[in-house]
């Protein structure tokens, strides 16, 4: 497969109270097109974090070292000028909660008509100019963008039809009604919808879902996750998709990398991760699934809790929870290595 990103040696550190905290510790990994990639893990895992170097989002307090490649130029290096180019119509982001991060006082279309403006402009700006030529339009964009979202404006015909298009794509029923709502007026899976709507009218080449189904329920979810799954191919887009549920990921990813305190324990595709789990931490979470009928069914927890990213452990992050560890588990601190073909593990029971 083409591959459309590829993160070397990816090290985030945040700076607080005059403590340096690594969130993400040297993580590799690659998304091909057309490819829908979990990452997943527990809370403070640094999974968020991943995805918010991809797009540039990081905050202030951050430092990011590494590669993120991305058709032949390292988003590390890009200025936040440089960025605009690539964060919504090359690189898009869904967030956890969509209420949140759609604007109140605007109505549903008027958001998504606003998006789509964007990448036209952003597209003309491509065919015509150089970067920087690029840059010096983005003010006069933005005076045309306070235009277009004038509360109470009418979409254009063009717009409209655009918009009515992507809301029937997310299957929601009755677009043109849905157009004139709040987002207070909306459900939350319909919240979402709108949410994955705006971000695909971009067009991206990667879509990064962070936890897009925490807040809804579990029918829901899957028919969140299978609507992200089926639109994959209808858009020609790549998905990463953050979770810290296993189970969700089985679903509709076609490779899983399970991230441990902020390094990667585990990349395989997804039929092999569930057949032939190789890493501890991996194995732990697929016990946490239940098993069997409702009067049957158990799971069993991981011992112990996630280290403190401030005093992590010597040697395996993963050793004090884990029953295979031994002495070398507790000194040295394991690589990624190939086992198979298309499975990687960090664990010194798979080292030569």
């Amino acid at each position: 497969m083409e591959k459309l990103l590829a993160i070397s040696d990816l090290t985030v550190q945040y700076v607080t109270n005059n403590e340096t905290i690594t969130a993400v510790d040297s993580v590799n990994l690659e998304i091909d097109r057309n490819q829908l990639l979990a990452v997943i893990g527990e809370s403070g895992c640094g999974k968020s974090t991943l995805g918010l170097s991809i797009i540039g989002l990081l905050p202030p307090n951050s430092k990011a070292s590494g590669e993120i490649e991305y058709k032949g130029k390292n988003l590390l290096t890009l200025k936040q000028k440089q960025m605009r180019n690539y964060r919504g119509t090359e690189v898009a982001m869904i967030f956890q909660e969509p209420l949140t991060s759609l604007n109140p006082v605007y109505r549903v279309g008027d958001q998504i008509a606003s998006a789509i403006q964007l990448r036209r402009l952003r597209d003309d700006r491509r065919d015509k100019t150089e970067d920087e030529v690029m840059q010096k339009a983005y003010k006069r964009d933005a005076v045309t963008l306070s235009r277009i979202q004038k509360p109470g404006r009418k979409i254009p015909r063009e717009d409209k039809i655009e918009t009515v298009k992507w809301l029937d794509l997310v299957r929601i029923a009755d677009p043109e009604q849905v157009m004139e709502r709040y987002p207070f007026e909306l459900s939350g899976g319909m919240a979402q919808r709108v949410m994955i709507a705006i971000a695909l009218s971009q067009e991206p080449a990667l879509l990064i879902a962070d936890e897009p189904t925490t807040a809804l329920d579990v029918t829901t979810q899957a028919q969140v996750l299978k609507l992200m799954r089926d639109l994959m191919k209808q858009v020609n887009t790549s998905i990463l998709l953050i979770s810290h549920d296993l189970a969700v990921a089985s679903q509709v990813a076609d490779r899983i990398v399970v991230m441990y305190a902020g390094e990667i324990a585990e990349d395989a595709e997804v039929h092999d991760l569930f057949s032939e789990p190789m890493h501890p931490y991996t194995k732990g979470l697929l016990a946490c699934i239940p098993h069997g009928t409702k009067d049957d069914s158990r799971f069993d927890a991981i011992p112990g809790s996630i280290p403190d990213m401030r005093r992590l452990p010597k040697g395996c992050r993963f050793n004090p929870r884990c029953p295979y560890a031994f002495d070398h588990c507790r000194s040295t601190i394991p690589k990624l290595i190939r086992a198979k073909e298309n499975h990687q593990v960090s664990c010194f029971l798979y080292a030569k």
